[in-house]
């Protein structure tokens, strides 16, 4: 179902009123697509909230508030990063409302830039922030962290990523053998394409031509490799041993090609006789010897 026409419109305003009238809440900022210039929302966009409570508790042990805005017809409390916490709300209309709360001092409220200061997630700032309340009276302009350049892996970051894939490599490999499909393609198409992810991005941080490497996967199109892109589809797997056997090879080859050219132009090492062993084992695995 699609949101109809000013639907996300109305939801704000209905948020801006009820969050003026709450005595613990001091601000709150829209995050995320509805507040980016560059990227805006679309149809799909949900509602991304942020709001600083004196009394977080009041909004985060129980959730009736949420029928304030609108017929709620599924909603939960989530916990992030540092033990924060949100309510995804979706609504009869389609718009669905994401809230997180962060704490501030209810002796001496800070004002909003303050806050963003010490936001512990400033990712979440750096594309793009739209004040929806604040009754801090903070100057028009608020300063943002800046976007992280894009860098390329320390040696620790380049092995431990390298081990980290072998690893569950092996794993994957041995759910297989016990045709324990499940498990075997949660590492295979979850785990090992985290992993992935993460060498494409660094990949595309050592180009000469400067791009912006988004999180989490997000308009991968746009800024990864484009021999990687035409592989990728075939790193996935169907429930079905013998398409994740094929699946993991590919999603290792692929792997290895990219970390091997990465290591060429940062002069990292490769541990070739590490991979070939490894390769090994796992081919091991899946042809039912126990012994490489």
């Amino acid at each position: 179902m699609r949101p109809v026409p000013d639907a996300y419109l109305q939801l704000e305003q209905r948020f801006a009123v009820w969050s003026q009238a709450q005595t613990a809440i001091q601000a709150v900022i829209v995050v995320g697509s509805r507040a980016r210039a560059h990227r805006p929302a679309d149809e799909w966009s949900d509602l991304d909230l942020v709001a600083f409570a004196s009394d977080t508790a009041l909004y985060l042990n129980e959730g009736t508030w949420l029928n304030v805005f609108g017929q709620v017809r599924a909603a939960r409390s989530h916990s992030f990063g540092q033990h924060d916490r949100e309510w995804l709300a979706l609504y009869d209309d389609g718009c669905k409302l994401d809230v997180a709360f962060l704490s501030i001092d209810p002796a001496t409220p800070p004002t909003l830039q303050a806050m963003l200061d010490a936001f512990p997630y400033p990712n979440v700032l750096q594309r793009g922030v739209r004040v929806l309340i604040d009754k801090t009276g903070a100057p028009p302009e608020l300063r943002l962290p800046p976007l992280d350049a894009p860098r390329p892996p320390t040696p620790a970051e380049f092995a431990e990523l390298f081990n980290r894939m072998w690893l569950d490599a092996v794993k994957a490999a041995k759910f297989i053998r016990r045709n324990d499909l499940w498990r075997a393609k949660q590492v295979c198409d979850g785990e090992m394409k985290q992993h992935l992810l993460t060498v494409l991005e660094w990949q595309a941080a050592v180009q000469p031509e400067r791009c912006d490497i988004w999180y989490d996967g997000r308009f991968l199109d746009e800024w990864a490799d484009w021999q990687a892109l035409a592989a990728l589809p075939q790193t996935f797997a169907a429930y079905q041993a013998e398409d994740l056997q094929r699946a993991l090879f590919a999603t290792l080859d692929l792997f290895g090609q990219i970390a091997k050219e990465l290591a060429a132009r940062t002069r990292l090492v490769y541990p070739i006789e590490d991979e070939r062993y490894l390769n090994q084992l796992v081919q091991a695995i899946l042809s039912h010897r126990n012994q490489i």
